[in-house]
């Protein structure tokens, strides 16, 4: 009725919907660092987190919006490093 159905695994399915899209904002490099946690042990995992702390240094911050994307962008760097 509505298409095939996904029945990928939702990590799969966030993969494959975040590499189509362009980090512009505070909500994509949120989605990005909180992604790049999930994939952590993959290879894209520190793509993802490079990508975020890069669409990061663009944008300016004084947001509530900023510091939840920082808080989670601090958390992904932690995560991957350690």
């Amino acid at each position: 009725m509505f298409g095939r159905r996904d029945e990928r695994p939702p990590l799969e399915r966030a993969l494959a919907a975040g590499a189509g899209l362009k980090p512009g904002g505070w909500d994509s490099v949120e989605a990005l660092a909180m992604l790049s946690i999930e994939a952590r042990g993959r290879p894209e995992a520190q793509t993802l987190y490079d990508t975020a702390l890069d669409a990061s240094t663009r944008l300016a911050s004084g947001s509530w919006e900023s510091v939840a994307a920082l808080a989670w962008l601090a958390r992904a760097g932690r995560e991957l490093t350690g």
